[in-house]
């Protein structure tokens, strides 16, 4: 008999086993954020990058949450194109970009929505994201 391979929900339930409650706390609230955000969106479990990614059928993959020992991260794979009038993202690197929370307060639902949002209008192509990447080009600001 061929062995069954983990439905999502578990190999999820496998990422979060060695967190700690408030972690997992933060977690659940960033997936429900999310799902509301974005319904269409897909979920999958990451257990080689100890992550949760999201999908959009017309975007790709837009986000993933990063469990640490002491909170986790909200990364964005093309952070560095996205509006960030509310200030949340970190990061230097030449494309991905990141919200740290540490602490359920940290959560500002509203920005990251916009965040989330702002995510699955970019280009549909990798290669166009990676090409406005190469090019320095930035989105237009809300301010602009």
């Amino acid at each position: 008999m061929p062995k069954r391979k983990p439905d999502a929900d578990t190999l999820i339930e496998n990422i979060l086993e060695s967190h700690d409650p408030e972690v997992r706390a933060l977690v659940e609230h960033l997936r429900k954020i999310i799902r509301e955000t974005v319904p269409d969106a897909t979920e999958s479990a990451h257990p080689v990058w100890h992550s949760i990614g999201y999908r959009h059928p017309e975007s790709g993959y837009f986000c993933g949450i990063f469990p640490q020992n002491d909170g986790v991260n909200l990364a964005f794979e093309f952070g560095v194109l996205l509006p960030d009038p509310g200030g949340l993202l970190e990061g230097d690197g030449k494309q991905v970009r990141y919200v740290r929370i540490r602490r359920d307060k940290d959560i500002r639902v509203r920005a990251l929505k916009k965040l989330l949002l702002a995510a699955i209008d970019l280009p549909a192509s990798r290669d166009v994201k990676l090409g406005l990447i190469r090019s320095s080009a930035r989105p237009v600001s809300e301010d602009d």
